[in-house]
């Protein structure tokens, strides 16, 4: 009788169909109406009540930390009726919080500064990666090592191996790794063999006696020594034992002990110690069709105002099927707010802090949503993640907008994170964000590479899996696997972007490679990257054609301004102060740029001793021009009393004698003050003449409807 009283009384407190709006709070109660006067207590009670609107709703989150067990669901049964929108707001004036954290408490002093917990009951046999100290993510014990195994490989590229045992085993020198009892909770952080990717791999054996572990899944390459680091530097480290707690703020745990350890900042750990019980916090999931030709999206669902936070992060398992290089995986469920099979959702105003994945993933089917507004920091992973189907007919992810977000401080934990990642994904709108202080690239607009259609490849993790072989057929020729390639007409524009590429090696703060045609970068300004091991600051990769990079300024950097691979074009670019030696452009020679790519009318302004302009050009090269119409370019550095004083004379002979740059010009092209980023013509300059168009950084970054609490500065 009681069950039935309790029944009734939820079914008199659901409202009339179509009210118009609901509140949530902390302290309410799910028997309640949903007044402001009568809240609901939890998210899902509020979403079941408007279940079948007939108009728009709202519904109201009152301040305070909502602390989640379990991710809150929206089905294809929670959408927005047609021209609607179901919104989850921040009450007026509130701080609302999400996220899953779970206080830990009986700490007991160990020995020394070492602590000791038992794991909440509410994670209780559960390996949760993160640990959090209030508003802060602390530090896993780690100590790192340099793997035994040497790297092998033509000119320090990774050795690709398709025997995945060979893929799993790391030689390491004695001492650095031991066959804990607790095995299954240890990872191993590695840069395996390269510069471009992080791997995360749990142990499986570890045999000290041999000096070599299995990990329990393949690495993506190798797990050598990184041709980056010197033989006996660090490029592993061993994470989550005990014996590695030697810091203040770092902590382990060890599920089979079923306790938490920690070496506190103060004389004894906080209150405010917690572990995260969820990687996702919310997620949006149409009915998805894995094999089959269409899915049934969510749609009209709004996010806005929230604060997401303290999130565990997911590890790779068996089954995963990677994106390029293993950055990210395909359909992965590791970001707080997860878009998954959704059309006409946003995310809008929101703050992602301090947690241990990514922000925001656009899964599989996703198409007309908007992520706006928002501000992500200080996490484990990647910004925005856009990432459909692998190669096939099912184009379904697109017409996505990301724009005016300020992305900072992201990857902290996978150090190979980007701010932005479409993958599979095309049509989309990537604008006015402003991003630094990235370990990798701002923006990378990736696919799939001709290699990984070899069917000998099938069962690798880094996209193989992804291709839906039945779909493509056999065929590794351009021509006809570029068909199945979807991050196709998307637009990178109006972007800031500065500090980026500052952890790993490779790549470029805008980088697309295996990508479909008729992307476009314009009206970009990347500048001050400052790590000297990568490649350029915008690049046209492996693999990739069609692209239009144009009204670009790239200014102070310690790598070259752009890298032209393959048939692309350059127009109207600004390349200013970069490279060691002024390489403003880039080159490869082996791989472009060539067949019909433009480069024209682009100032190069080299303000170092030497002034190459062309990094990489050789004589043997020039051949692979003839099909370019390279012209109307300024080459310029600056103090040289001559162009002869740089060589530049020589330089622009062997182009001339070659039909290029025959109205090109050296000397001052008449910028106003590009030392203090003004870039405005002044009244002489030549670049005018040339019809060069000038660019102006009023519309570039932030707008001024970003919300004012996060803008930066104030």
């Amino acid at each position: 009788m009681k069950r039935i009283a309790i029944l009734v009384l939820l079914l008199l407190a659901v409202p009339a169909r179509g009210a118009g709006e609901f509140y949530v709070a902390v302290d309410g109660d799910d028997a309640n109406p949903g007044t402001k006067t009568k809240p609901f207590a939890t998210i899902g009670r509020a979403r079941d009540a408007v279940r079948g609107a007939k108009e728009s709703v709202t519904i109201y989150l009152r301040g305070g930390e909502y602390r989640l067990g379990e991710t809150v669901v929206f089905t294809t049964a929670d959408s927005a009726p047609p021209g609607c929108r179901i919104t989850y707001a921040a009450a007026p004036g509130e701080k609302v919080v999400i996220g899953s954290g779970v206080v830990v408490s009986g700490w007991k002093k160990l020995r020394g500064n070492i602590w000791v917990a038992p794991i909440p009951k509410e994670l209780k046999g559960k390996l949760f990666r993160t640990l959090y100290d209030g508003d802060k993510r602390l530090a896993r014990a780690a100590r790192g090592f340099s793997p035994a195994s040497s790297p092998k490989g033509k000119k320090g590229y990774p050795v690709v191996n398709e025997n995945y045992d060979v893929l799993r085993r790391l030689e390491f020198p004695k001492g650095a790794l031991r066959n804990w009892s607790n095995l299954s909770d240890v990872e191993v952080v590695i840069r395996p063999h390269n510069a471009w990717v992080l791997n995360i791999l749990s142990l499986e054996s570890v045999d000290e006696q041999a000096g070599a572990a299995m990990t329990t899944i393949p690495g993506t390459y190798a797990l050598n020594r990184c041709v980056h680091v010197r033989p006996g530097g660090i490029s592993a480290w061993v994470e989550n034992t005990l014996d590695a707690l030697d810091k203040p703020g770092e902590w382990s745990v060890n599920t089979r002990e079923g306790k938490i350890y920690l070496w506190p900042t103060g004389d004894r750990p906080s209150e405010k110690i917690m572990a995260p019980r969820l990687c996702e916090l919310i997620r949006v999931e149409g009915q998805i069709d894995l094999s089959g030709p269409a899915d049934k999206p969510a749609r009209g669902l709004v996010f806005q105002g929230l604060t997401f936070t303290r999130a565990d992060r997911g590890a790779w398992t068996k089954d995963d099927a990677g994106i390029q290089h293993d950055w990210e995986m395909v359909d992965k469920a590791d970001a707080m707010v997860r878009l998954r099979g959704a059309e006409n959702c946003q995310v809008l105003n929101c703050t992602f802090v301090n947690s241990g994945g990514s922000a925001v993933r656009l899964d599989l089917h996703a198409q007309k949503n908007r992520i706006a507004g928002n501000e992500i920091a200080n996490i484990g992973g990647a910004g925005v993640l856009m990432i459909g189907y692998g190669p096939g007919v099912k184009d379904v992810n697109k017409g996505n907008i990301i724009e005016n977000n300020h992305i900072h401080n992201i990857g902290e934990i996978w150090l190979h994170s980007h701010a932005i990642v479409a993958w599979q994904s095309g049509a989309n709108r990537i604008a006015n964000n402003y991003i630094h202080h990235c370990p990798r690239k701002a923006v990378c607009l990736s696919g799939v590479r001709p290699g990984f259609f070899w069917s000998g490849r099938k069962n690798r993790r880094e996209c193989s899996r992804t291709i839906r072989r039945s779909e493509v057929g056999e065929s590794m020729k351009w021509a006809d696997i570029v068909k199945f390639l979807h991050t196709r007409n998307n637009v990178v524009e109006h972007n800031e972007i500065h500090h980026v590429l500052q952890k790993l090696g490779d790549g470029a703060a805008i980088n697309i490679s295996g990508a479909g045609n008729g992307n476009i970068i314009r009206r970009n300004y990347v500048h001050d990257i400052e790590n000297p091991s990568c490649t350029s600051c915008i690049r046209t990769d492996d693999a990739q054609n069609g692209t239009l990079v144009e009204e670009n300024i790239v200014f102070r950097a310690k790598i070259g301004g752009i890298t032209p691979k393959w048939e692309n074009h350059f127009v109207n670019n600004f390349l200013i102060d970069v490279g060691p030696s002024g390489d403003c452009i880039h080159t490869s020679g082996k791989w472009g740029p060539y067949r019909k790519s433009r480069i024209e009318r682009n100032i190069m302004i080299s303000t170092g001793k030497d002034a190459r302009f062309w990094g990489g050009f050789q004589a043997r090269h020039i051949a692979k021009l003839k099909d370019c119409t390279i012209d109307r370019n300024i080459y310029y550095r600056v103090g040289a009393k001559s162009s002869a004083e740089i060589g530049a004379e020589q330089f622009l002979a062997v182009l001339k004698q070659n039909g290029h740059d025959l109205r090109s010009f050296y000397g001052n092209p008449g910028l106003f003050d590009y030392k203090n980023a003004d870039f405005r013509f002044t009244d002489d300059s030549v670049a005018k003449k040339l019809g060069i168009v000038p660019l102006d950084l009023g519309k570039v970054g932030l707008t001024k409807d970003f919300p004012t609490r996060f803008r930066p500065g104030e």
